[in-house]
C-alpha cells in the first residue's frame, strides 16, 4: 500500500512538472502573437484562457462583426416561435464547445466580488435573471470586449465610457 501510494505521488509530481513546462512554452508562444497582450490586459483572463481562445478562433482580425465570432462560439441566440407562441431565447450551442467552456469559466472568474463584471452580474440577478443565464450573458459580453480590443489594437480599460474617451482626446 505504501509503495503504491509513493508511486502515485511520483506520477502526479511528474505530470505537474510536464504541465508547468507546457504552460511555459504556451507563454512563449503567446508573446509572439501581436494581440495577445490586449487579451491578457483584461483582469480575469490568464495565459491558459487567452491561449485557448486564440487557439479556437485563430485570427480574431478575420472576423468583421461581433455576431460572426459569437456564432463561432455557439453563443448566438435563437428562439423557436410559431404563430402566437413565442419561444424562449437560448444559445445555439452550434459553435465550438471548448471556446464556450473557456468563456464560461472566465465569466465565473469575473463575477466574483473583486471581478470586473461583478456589478453587471448583480444587476442581471436583481432583474430576475437566472444565475446560469446571467453567466452566459457575461460570457457573451467578455467575447465582445475581447473582439473589440483586438480589433482596435488597444488594451482593456476598466470603467471605460465614450464620454471619458472624448474628455481625454479633447
Amino acid at each position: 500500500m505504501i509503495l503504491e501510494t509513493s508511486h502515485l505521488v511520483s506520477n502526479i509530481e511528474n505530470e505537474n512538472r510536464y504541465i508547468e513546462s507546457l504552460e511555459e512554452q504556451m507563454i512563449e508562444h503567446l508573446e509572439q502573437i501581436p494581440y495577445s497582450h490586449s487579451i491578457l490586459s483584461i483582469k480575469g483572463i490568464g495565459h491558459v484562457t487567452a491561449a485557448g481562445l486564440i487557439g479556437e478562433v485563430g485570427d480574431f482580425n478575420k472576423f468583421n462583426t461581433i455576431s460572426e465570432i459569437t456564432k463561432l462560439a455557439g453563443l448566438d441566440l435563437f428562439e423557436i416561435s410559431s404563430g402566437q407562441f413565442k419561444g424562449q431565447r437560448r444559445i445555439s450551442k452550434r459553435g465550438r464547445p471548448m471556446m464556450r467552456k473557456l468563456l464560461f469559466f472566465a465569466s465565473i472568474n469575473m463575477v466574483k466580488s473583486t471581478g470586473i463584471m461583478h456589478e453587471k452580474y448583480k444587476q442581471m440577478l436583481d432583474r430576475g435573471m437566472l444565475k446560469m443565464k446571467a453567466l452566459i450573458a457575461i460570457a457573451r459580453k467578455i467575447l465582445s470586449i475581447i473582439f473589440t480590443i483586438v480589433r482596435n489594437n488597444t488594451v482593456y480599460i476598466e470603467n471605460y465610457t465614450k464620454q471619458n474617451h472624448y474628455k481625454l482626446v479633447a
